[in-house]
């Protein structure tokens, strides 16, 4: 989720675009680090539109909120539960979330994609194993993973979080893992991201 402090002027991701393009690097967006998806977000943002705005890397999303709930930086991208919390208690201003559309847990905050099609960044994560696991197996660990995924109580604790599941194959996740590493290894490279 993309989040301003309350008062960086700006309301609409349009209106963020716009007050950025007036004002190049005079305003910094803060990260958990440089190469965290969030960090990336902005990357992305700044190759869409041509803003140019600093980042500020932390150790950690946490010390990055500090920061701008102290007016240090003005905007950065969270995750939805984090940002959603301070947007609701008035201490962040929610600007739009980076899945391709609303998400179900803040329905009410545009999707980025609405205002730069194509715009889509999410945090993931997929059940992995050795190379070389014998085909039987991996049908076998899909199918009882599948069968979780399917459980209302996990779907519900997902939700509770602001995340989905989403139920696939094995082919279907490595086509979607090949398509992800390949775009972030994309963004590390033009944003010249570095672990430290």
């Amino acid at each position: 989720m993309l989040i301003a402090n309350p008062d960086f002027p700006v309301r609409s991701v349009p209106g963020m675009i716009e007050y950025l393009r007036a004002n190049p690097r005079r305003y910094s967006y803060g990260s958990g680090g440089s190469g965290t998806s969030p960090h990336l977000s902005m990357e992305l943002l700044k190759q869409r539109t041509g803003v140019e705005i600093q980042h500020v890397p932390y150790r950690g999303g946490a010390p990055a909120m500090v920061d701008l709930l102290a007016g240090r930086i003005q905007v950065m991208f969270d995750n939805i539960p984090t940002a959603l919390a301070a947007a609701r208690e008035g201490k962040v201003r929610a600007l739009a979330v980076t899945s391709a559309e609303r998400s179900p847990a803040a329905p009410d905050v545009p999707a980025m994609a609405e205002f730069l099609p194509g715009f889509e960044i999410t945090s993931w994560g997929g059940l992995v194993g050795p190379p070389g696991l014998p085909a039987g197996m991996v049908q076998r660990m899909n199918a009882f993973t599948l069968r979780a995924l399917a459980d209302r109580h996990l779907i519900e604790v997902f939700q509770h979080n602001a995340a989905t599941t989403w139920p696939t194959t094995p082919a279907g996740f490595a086509t979607f893992r090949a398509e992800q590493e390949a775009m972030f290894a994309r963004l590390i490279r033009v944003a010249g991201a570095h672990v430290d």
